[in-house]
């Protein structure tokens, strides 16, 4: 379920928003590779906010 990609967001920003919400990043990316679904939907989600974010722009 994982994309080939993880680098779509830039890590700036993904550690920027991680850290926002009170998410330790090496745990999470952890959890994410090995496709724990909570930490996959919540990238998701930070996929689709960037996305959306950088289309506007």
């Amino acid at each position: 379920m994982l994309p080939d990609d993880i680098n779509d967001i830039p890590p700036d920003t993904l550690n920027g928003i991680l850290k926002a919400l009170h998410i330790d990043a090496g745990e999470f990316m952890y959890q994410l590779l090995n496709d724990n679904p909570k930490q996959v939907m919540i990238y998701a989600k930070i996929y689709a906010f960037v996305n959306d974010i950088t289309k506007t722009i």
